[in-house]
């Protein structure tokens, strides 16, 4: 199953989609930590993705470009230090994270990068 978590996420055409938005959701902390990211795509549609079951985020962002955030790339993969790292420490509590994904996001304006670990992503409709 997380081969077709990695081969859906990097299907998406995220080469110039727009970052129009991040959102944290902690309502519940521990019982849904969620990510969302509203995203344009190069066609003009707009979805949202949300990462599920999350156990990590860690934004580098770059502000003061005055020019859409679009991104460069992105890459999902089960095969990453970051990934190591978050599996042995939860380990360490009792918790296995085999099922975890590494999800990365780089952006052209401002060279910004998101790395996300989540157990999985949906794509969602827009709520622009």
């Amino acid at each position: 199953m997380n081969s077709n978590i990695e081969q859906a996420f990097n299907a998406l055409v995220w080469h110039d989609a727009i970052l129009l938005r991040l959102t944290v959701d902690r309502s519940s902390p521990g019982e849904n930590d969620e990510i969302l990211l509203d995203v344009e795509w190069p066609d003009g549609t707009g979805q949202q993705i949300r990462f599920v079951d999350c156990y990590l985020l860690e934004a580098q962002m770059n502000f003061g470009v005055t020019a859409p955030e679009s991104i460069r790339e992105a890459r999902c993969s089960n095969d990453s230090s970051k990934l190591t790292e978050v599996r042995e420490r939860w380990s360490g509590l009792g918790v296995a994270l085999d099922d975890l994904q590494y999800f990365e996001v780089c952006t052209n304006s401002t060279a910004s990068m998101i790395r996300i670990c989540a157990r999985s992503f949906q794509v969602l409709p827009s709520v622009r």
